[in-house]
């Protein structure tokens, strides 16, 4: 049960009262989801003053009650305008169009010193100048009533627009060192600064200690080393992420991936995060004792283990057939010769062949997993979740959660594609030049030899911590370049043993689902150009 009443008595006991002043001098934050319940609401806020924070940020508050309410506490809110996640040319579409609902804010808040600074957008593409007018604009229309406009923003050297607003807030959530962001910050421009999330996520069902990444008790250390590493930053404020769990139907701040990164659970129980918080902001305590627990000991990662199975699978198969070992070098060194002796059916090997795809395809699912679950938490990525609906969203995050269901998911679609994809040369070749499976099969697993020296690096990452991020991706890279040459290398050779008509064999080509995804890829891009640029933004510019 949520225990404010009992903090309320608490500090009214210990004497403890809010300084207006000091508060205005340092901003001392937390990030809220306005409850439905007005009297959770009024309860929230009177807990958050007890607790020494000063600021609120928020979406839209048209309810004057809460108004009044933080007034009367000496809470400023931080109201945002809901503009997220926009590319360039979007973003500044929407800011056009942002007046009305802008002088409804400001209209709302006269009066009353709660109404604080408004935020213009949020984690957007303020890295292109083209937005910059609009912002700077809407900054005027703002200080004509006596208001001050900020953003929210992943960009620090390559920021744009700090110059339109009166201050800027970095997103600084999972950052282990938010303090870095704002040096960085300072060395590149003049605005004010401030961070505008903190803090990291609790994952439900992790066993205790501060040792164990994901459990409260991590948590709540992350944010006590945070506020460590803040103590000699001169910045305007901080704003700790956040006051509750996410509710189903959140629309402020929404996770991509669903975290739980409050200092309450959805149940209203506290974290020790909360703790930290208000010793912290109330000036009473900055250092924390927590169990330290102990990570369960894993003998050998599951994905080193299924790892190591395939390749003594292909050790076996290297070992075990002289006629596979005759034919590597032909394939190398005399490629014309190995596929005459497929066309004619003399070195065919259906068993090997289908023993190799089965390698090959589970080998290519552990390749992906690797990548998407190492780039999960990059920016592009967070990004590219929140552009997805709610249910297909919600469906891949809990595959993201079960990486080993993801490894057989992914290499099952990679053999079911290429079967496919062979059925359909053997269809057209006809009778004339009949394509069997044995042939199909043994010219389309060949030429992925490539993969069997990308799974030990990719081995050899997932058990490495601290693997760089510019590795992850140039293994990425280097492995669907091989993806694209192994499609080439296939196309042609089939073309050549089945004698297939250049239009039709350019046809099947297209075909391949890896060519068909670029090219479904390539067409979406050119109608969602503005989402494409931001994505690169990100990917290039943080």
């Amino acid at each position: 049960m949520r225990p404010t009443a009992h903090l309320i008595w608490i500090f009214l006991f210990l004497g403890i009262s809010f300084d207006v002043a000091s508060a205005q001098q340092s901003v001392k934050g937390v990030v809220w989801e306005i409850p439905d319940d007005f009297q959770e609401a009024a309860e929230d806020l009177l807990e958050m003053q007890l607790m020494g924070i000063s600021a609120v940020r928020t979406g839209l508050v048209f309810d004057q009650g809460l108004i009044r309410m933080a007034d009367s506490l000496g809470l400023v809110l931080y109201r945002e305008l809901p503009l997220h996640g926009l590319g360039p040319r979007s973003l500044a579409d929407s800011l056009s169009r942002a007046d009305s609902l802008l002088l409804i804010l400001v209209e709302q808040g006269k009066g009353y010193s709660s109404a604080g600074p408004i935020g213009l957008v949020r984690n957007s593409d303020t890295s292109s100048p083209s937005v910059c007018p609009e912002l700077q604009r809407l900054t005027n229309i703002l200080h004509q009533s006596g208001n001050q406009a900020y953003y929210v923003t992943n960009f620090i050297e390559s920021d744009a627009c700090s110059d339109a607003v009166d201050f800027v807030l970095i997103d600084a959530l999972d950052h282990e060192h938010p303090e870095q962001l704002l040096e960085r910050w300072k060395r590149a421009h003049q605005t004010p600064v401030g961070l505008a999330r903190i803090g990291t996520s609790a994952t439900p069902g992790s066993e205790p200690g501060s040792q164990i990444k994901g459990s409260q008790q991590y948590q709540a250390r992350f944010l006590e080393n945070v506020f460590a590493g803040l103590q000699s930053e001169n910045t305007m404020g901080v704003f700790v992420h956040r006051w509750k769990d996410e509710s189903r139907n959140v629309q402020q701040l929404p996770d991509p991936y669903r975290r739980n990164y409050g200092l309450y659970n959805r149940a209203k129980d506290p974290r020790p995060a909360l703790y930290v918080t208000r010793g912290v902001y109330l000036g009473i305590q900055n250092t924390f004792v927590f169990e330290r627990g102990k990570p369960a000991e894993r003998p050998l990662h599951w994905f080193t283990l299924v790892g190591w199975i395939l390749l003594s699978m292909m050790a076996v198969i290297y070992a075990g057939s002289p006629r596979f070992r005759s034919i590597i070098p032909r394939y190398f060194f005399a490629h014309g010769f190995y596929r005459n002796a497929v066309r004619e059916a003399r070195e065919v090997l259906p068993l090997t062949s289908t023993a190799l795809l089965t390698i090959m395809g589970l080998s290519i699912g552990l390749i992906a997993t690797h990548v998407i679950i190492s780039l999960q938490e990059t920016r592009p990525m967070l990004h590219l979740f929140s552009l997805m609906d709610q249910g297909p969203r919600t469906s891949l995050t809990l595959v993201l959660e079960a990486p080993f269901v993801l490894a057989i998911l992914m290499g099952s679609t990679a053999l079911l594609s290429m079967s496919i994809w062979m059925g359909m040369w053997m269809m057209a070749s006809g009778r004339r030049s009949p394509l069997y499976p044995s042939q199909a099969l043994m010219l389309a697993v060949w030429p992925r030899w490539q993969v069997l020296f990308i799974l030990p690096i990719a081995m050899t990452f997932e058990s490495t911590p601290g693997v760089p991020l510019w590795a992850i991706v140039l293994l990425a890279v280097i492995w669907i370049g091989c993806a694209y040459w192994a499609t080439l290398r296939t196309a042609y050779d089939l073309f050549k043993v089945a004698r297939i008509v250049p239009g039709t064999a350019l046809l099947i080509w297209l075909l391949n689902p890896l060519i068909l995804g670029s090219l479904v890829l390539t067409t979406w891009s050119l109608f969602h150009w503005d989402e494409v640029t931001f994505l690169w933004h990100l990917a290039t510019r943080l």
